[in-house]
């Protein structure tokens, strides 16, 4: 019962921790500190996760989704480090850059996948869904 309650701890951790990220994010580029966003998403997720989400998102599909069920084990975890890389691609029609569009294709597998794999369908990842694919046509990358 202690080992199942620890679990159940660092889940929630895990969710808050993510949480408190996306939010960082938001506010960090409602101040207008874009430039510093990305630095502040690699160094935390590394730290926390021990995960460099550049080299990730470079993966094939399937590589990706393998790592990603390896450290994160909720659906809530992985709906939020969707979020952040889509926040972390969605500026891609002012200044593109190939990282910028590994980070929304892999914001739009996670999403895809979970809203595919889960019983519970999701209006707002569908509509997550659809943001991520009119950006990525707007930037010519999807026809």
């Amino acid at each position: 019962m202690a080992s199942r309650d620890y679990l159940i701890r660092q889940i929630e951790e895990m969710g808050l921790f993510l949480a408190i990220l996306l939010r960082r994010i938001l506010k960090m580029k409602e101040e207008k500190q874009q430039e510093q966003v990305g630095a502040v998403i690699r160094e935390a997720l590394i730290s926390e996760l021990k995960l460099d989400i550049d080299q990730v998102v470079v993966l094939e599909n399937e590589d990706f989704l393998a790592v990603i069920k390896e450290h994160l084990t909720s659906e809530n975890q992985m709906d939020q480090l969707a979020d952040i890389l889509k926040e972390l691609g969605q500026d891609i029609n002012q200044s593109f850059s190939p990282t910028k569009e590994a980070y929304l294709r892999k914001s739009l597998l996670l999403f895809t996948w979970l809203q595919e794999s889960t019983t519970n369908f999701s209006y707002e990842r569908k509509i997550k869904i659809q943001e991520i694919l009119e950006c990525l046509r707007i930037s010519g990358l999807l026809e």
